[in-house]
């Protein structure tokens, strides 16, 4: 471990602009160069736990379509409803979900409308209905393609479409991902019941439409709603798992012989750029830096990928660099409406990269 980093981004962030303490509660990272690790902090309050958010998007249901490509053959080319029969968009496939290139809109309001017991496989069956009248928005032009728009809707039908592909419900899938990945502290809370004492967790938000602080319980409003379990958020963990996760990320793309995770020809599949630039920062699941505005700050390679979360989380590599930053906060407590973190973290991971 490099005290010279660690001791020159504290001096970086007590000096910045942007407070830390008034753009989050708390925040772990960590810093790994060429394997090795290099620094991991810990700002304001500590917790074991945090809601990783959308960081399950590429923990959980991404890697999962890595393994129906390499062990089921499937062709992301091919029409979504080849499996989701009941929905019908003929002429959305695969790739335009992961790359969120479909012209799905951001969000909708589900959690409003699912009922009954919170129990993750009812719920998740009643969401189904409701995505039966989901479809992407009207094009403004035939000629011009639509940019990307990320959206949930996205991950919530590829979801959908993994419990047909390997003829398992959602928590079922999670646990055999959890076992290759050894994340053995990361997991959904299933009906939204925490597994530990609640001071363990980083709360949230002091949630109006739920009637109280969150802590334990999925920020997210439709995977709380879901019952806990979704394809696009859910899962808690702690920053050892989330370096765990970023090492075998890493791994997997710089070993021939790839990882437990996917082989190396198809896990650079799905990291390099789907979309032309002028459409969007995407490749298969995984956001791609985009300038100017990239959450990993203005030095990442173009080579990098990553992903973040709505609750101040975030994992960024860069293949060329050798770079892996993860981080972890609860930037939404006790508001959502707090944005100063969104403007400081790309600030923290300019100063990583200067300070090698």
């Amino acid at each position: 471990m490099s005290l010279s980093i660690e001791n020159s981004l504290k001096a970086k962030i007590k000096a910045s602009p942007i407070l830390l303490e008034e753009a989050t509660p708390s925040l772990k990272l960590a810093v790994y160069h060429r394997g090795q690790r290099r620094a991991q902090m810990s700002f304001g309050q500590d917790y074991d736990l945090y809601d990783w958010a959308s960081l399950t998007k590429i923990v959980f249901t991404v890697p999962l379509y890595m393994r129906a490509v390499e062990d089921l053959g499937l062709d992301l080319g091919t029409p979504v409803q080849d499996f989701l029969f009941w929905w019908p968009q003929p002429q959305v496939r695969y790739r335009d979900l992961l790359t969120h290139s479909a012209g799905m809109r951001a969000w909708r309001d589900f959690y409003r409308h699912l009922e009954g017991p919170l129990d993750p496989v009812q719920r998740f069956e009643q969401l189904k209905v409701l995505l039966m009248d989901v479809g992407p928005e009207p094009r403004p032009s035939d000629v011009v393609p639509r940019p990307a728009l990320y959206s949930d809707l996205d991950f919530l039908l590829l979801g959908a479409a993994l419990e047909e592909i390997f003829f398992r419900d959602l928590e079922v899938l999670w646990k055999a991902q959890q076992e290759k990945m050894e994340l053995w502290q990361t997991d959904f809370h299933p009906r939204n019941r925490r597994p530990k004492p609640e001071d363990l967790y980083a709360p949230t938000e002091n949630c109006s439409w739920r009637g109280k602080l969150l802590q334990g319980e999925v920020h997210d409003e439709n995977a709380w709603a879901l019952g806990g379990v979704a394809p696009h958020a859910g899962l808690f963990g702690p920053l050892s798992d989330l370096e765990r996760f970023g090492l075998l990320l890493r791994k997997t793309y710089l070993s021939p012989r790839g990882s437990s995770l996917a082989s190396q020809e198809v896990f650079r599949r799905f990291v390099r750029r789907a979309l032309p630039r002028r459409r969007g920062d995407w490749a298969l699941g995984f956001m791609l830096p985009t300038a100017g505005k990239a959450s990993c700050g203005g030095h990442f390679s173009p080579l990098s990928f990553g992903h973040t979360g709505f609750t101040g989380t975030s994992l960024w590599y860069d293949p060329r660099k050798d770079l892996l930053v993860v981080m972890l906060s609860n930037r939404v407590h006790p508001s959502r409406e707090k944005r100063e973190f969104v403007r400081l973290r790309p600030m923290i991971h300019d100063w990583i990269y200067e300070s090698l």
